[in-house]
């Protein structure tokens, strides 16, 4: 076992001397006369206790529970439910992706927002030219403020751009 390895005994061990120095610090800072390098001293020892309680802090957020991370897919279930109308241009490496892909990633900028469009990606994109499609978005609330009408964006499916593309509206 290594010389610094950190176990609860030790951290303990920590926390009970910086307490102390810095409880003896506030003792001495009390009892010696106000300008005097004793009472500097007490001082620099009664500085000790911000890392005790910076300890003390994190041990306590540790323990406040976590909530679920959001979904990051889609259920498998999941029935369609449109919220945009997009036209979609295709690019040069949408001919080579594979046709059952769904899911893939609206960026906006530097914001991406996962979605998917009413049939696969590789058969939407499968026609060369400008065409129109739904979208859903995954999580709406986040993304629809993001994406106006007019606004420009990228498909992604993985890491590769696949089709560029400009929302029209609101599905209806």
């Amino acid at each position: 076992m290594a010389l610094f390895t950190a176990t609860p005994a030790r951290r303990r061990a920590v926390m009970i001397t910086l307490l102390s120095l810095a409880t003896a610090g506030a003792v001495i800072r009390a009892l010696a006369p106000d300008p005097s390098t004793l009472r500097d001293i007490g001082t620099l020892l009664l500085v000790l206790w911000l890392p005790a309680v910076g300890n003390l802090v994190a041990w306590f957020i540790k323990r406040i529970p976590r909530k679920a991370p959001p979904a990051t897919e889609f259920a498998s279930d999941a029935a369609f439910a449109p919220q945009l109308r997009v036209r979609l241009e295709r690019t040069e490496l949408a001919a080579s992706m594979s046709p059952g892909a769904s899911a893939f990633v609206v960026l906006v900028g530097r914001r991406g927002f996962v979605a998917r469009l009413g049939e696969p990606v590789g058969r939407v994109l499968a026609v060369p030219g400008e065409q129109e499609a739904m979208l859903e978005l995954l999580h709406p609330a986040g993304a629809l403020p993001q994406l106006g009408a007019g606004t420009q964006f990228h498909l992604l499916v993985g890491t590769q751009a696949v089709a560029k593309g400009r929302v029209v509206g609101l599905a209806s």
